[in-house]
């Protein structure tokens, strides 16, 4: 995990000289924000200052309590300790520091960089003065920067979450028959968790994925039957040390005498498959999201198919959802988001779902990519065609 630590911080100092910003002040206890497991790794329980110059120092202010973990981590430069209430201790590093613009976590928009509550905003206000306090400013381009460009030792430890996450499948497919509940199938992939000593990626806990006969949406699988004849779709992931899959499926149980799935729903399947290779041409460094988005809708709307209802993809990483860049339509909702610059080092999901009504067939075939210096690669084997399950009667 130090090797990812460093390439993190090493990519941070080197966006603090790119935005020409002196000082990159991240204040956390409990837990509170998500950019300290991403660029510092740890967990701390009282009030805790990490501070990164464009020099390259690095400095913590903690607690006693905590300083041993941040001391064993290596990353810092300086480790300062204090009992009792720390302002003093942050006002003379900074007034020695004397940083010109002050990057802090918050942000409008992207939740994951707005890490720093209100209080503990107030709390830097007192401790620094009036004067310091002019010189902040939002760390979100730089923060959404490093957690979307993965470092090397990233993408290896995310293609270890996919394939795993494939293992389970495979494990699945080969248990799984009619008359099942969809809750059964949910208990097939814990059991593929607690094995490969791994944790569903949305919660970081050995919760069900989604798994759906019916009622297409997020939600958890329920007690509705699988009969012959029913398609499935199921939407998992892992977390694997740290870092995210996901990736989903959708499979077809074949009736009695039958040797192949409907050619409607084929038919289907070959529009989502289609829509997933469009968006994957399109995905090149320095285009907007947008624009992979678009490659994939108005495929599917030229073969017939409804307009998918959420962004084509969104980004992996510590978090199943990363924040930033995504495939995504200029909907009001995805905000910024739409228009950002994809570029190598992302990694992303390709998710052009087909939601038709009830008593029709609907697929979500979801992949997992990278992208490279040239355009795209696909991390996940992709689902070539719809998984027959064979006909064995109803168990």
């Amino acid at each position: 995990m130090n090797t990812i630590l460093k390439q993190k911080l090493d990519q941070a100092i080197g966006y603090l000289n790119e935005y020409n910003v002196d000082l990159w002040l991240t204040y956390a206890s409990e837990g509170s924000d998500p950019a300290v497991s991403l660029l510092f790794g740890v967990k701390t329980v009282g009030k805790t200052f990490f501070l990164l110059t464009k020099s390259g120092k690095k400095y913590s202010i903690c607690s006693i309590i905590d300083a041993q973990e941040i001391e064993n981590t290596g990353l810092f430069d300086e480790v300062i300790k204090y009992q009792g209430d720390p302002a003093e201790n942050l006002k003379e590093l900074v007034y020695t520091l004397n940083p010109n613009k002050i990057a802090l976590n918050y942000s409008k928009l992207d939740n994951l960089c707005d890490g720093l509550t209100i209080g503990r905003y107030r709390y830097l206000e007192k401790a620094l003065g009036e004067d310091y306090c002019r010189r902040f400013i939002s760390s979100e381009p730089m923060l959404q920067m490093v957690r979307s460009i993965k470092s090397s030792e990233e993408i290896r430890t995310i293609q270890k979450a996919i394939d795993i996450t494939l293992k389970i499948y495979d494990e699945v497919f080969e248990e799984i028959h009619a008359g099942m509940t969809e809750y059964q199938v949910g208990e097939l992939f814990v059991k593929g968790m607690v094995k490969y000593g791994v944790t569903h990626a949305v919660n970081k806990d050995l919760s069900m994925p989604i798994v759906m006969k019916e009622r297409i949406s997020h939600r958890e699988p329920g007690m509705a039957v699988i009969e012959p004849g029913d398609f499935l779709i199921m939407d998992f992931g892992v977390d694997y040390n740290g870092y995210c899959s996901d990736i989903s499926r959708t499979i077809y149980f074949l009736k009695e005498g039958e040797t192949d799935a409907p050619e409607r729903f084929k038919d289907i399947f070959d529009a989502a498959y289609n829509a997933i290779s469009a968006a994957f041409d399109a995905a090149k460094p320095g285009v907007e999201g947008w624009t992979v988005d678009a490659a994939a809708r108005s495929y599917l709307l030229s073969r017939g198919m409804p307009e998918i209802t959420h962004a084509t993809g969104h980004q992996i990483g510590q978090y199943e959802h990363d924040g930033g860049a995504m495939f995504a339509p200029k909907w009001e909702r995805y905000g910024d988001a739409a228009y950002g610059k994809i570029q190598a080092g992302m990694t992303l999901t390709l998710e052009p779902t087909i939601l038709n009504p009830d008593g029709d067939f609907s697929v979500l075939c979801e992949e997992d990519i990278l992208i490279t210096e040239t355009g795209a690669e696909f991390l996940s084997t992709r689902q070539n065609s719809l998984f027959l399950v064979p006909f064995r009667g109803r168990k």
